[in-house]
């Protein structure tokens, strides 16, 4: 049976999709990529909502198995506070978007790793690059998006960190790499509350 991957670069300003597909013989296919473009007005429930409902459609449309995420790295962010939440937010709802249409964890994956494990030489990719190496895996011709002047339009970085994202998820699922290891927090069993001593002191005496 065939595996159909989708995967999304989110940001407040793009959401970048696409569509990867692995076959019987574990040959990864592209399908393919677009972004959704939140609306400019309104509060941000009304443009995270609007993005999660048209995220949402595409998803039921395609019907994939698999719902890759490139995650957030908050200290990587260099943005205000305000850009920082507004960027969690987005991220946060697609991801349980996700959640509820998988009834399942999608993949979240940091940027790094992806451009670690899809990188063909020594140096790791920049983001200008990304087009035409996830091209080279692919073996495809990228479908840049371009304005009136032919010029490359910025939401075509979005659509290929998509695929990029799509690709390290299918590199996992065929066996080309492993899946990253998901690190457990510790979490403290007898933690000392001030004033518990006297509060069970007070109980012993009633």
């Amino acid at each position: 049976m065939s595996k159909k991957i989708f995967g999304l670069d989110i940001s407040s300003s793009c959401v970048g999709w696409s569509v990867l597909e692995i076959d019987d013989n574990n040959k990864i296919q592209f399908i393919k990529c677009d972004f959704v473009k939140p609306p400019k007005d309104g509060t941000i429930l009304d443009k995270v909502i609007f993005t999660r409902n048209k995220i949402k459609e595409i998803i039921d449309v395609e019907k994939p198995d698999y719902i890759g995420i490139e995650d957030l790295i908050l200290f990587m962010i260099k943005s205000t506070a305000t850009t920082t939440t507004t960027l969690s937010a987005f991220n946060r709802a697609l991801g349980i978007m996700a959640y509820d249409y998988l009834s399942s964890h999608p993949g979240l994956f940091s940027v790094m790793s992806i451009r670690h494990a899809l990188k063909l030489g020594k140096t790791l990719p920049k983001k200008e690059e990304i087009p035409d190496l996830v091209s080279k895996h692919l073996g495809i011709t990228f479908p840049y998006v371009k304005d009136k002047k032919g010029k490359i339009k910025s939401e075509s970085m979005d659509m290929a960190d998509a695929v990029a994202v799509a690709l390290y998820y299918a590199f996992i699922l065929t066996g080309k790499i492993k899946a990253p290891k998901i690190k457990k927090t510790k979490t403290k069993t007898k933690a000392k509350v001030k004033g518990t001593r006297h509060i069970n002191e007070q109980k012993r005496s009633i």
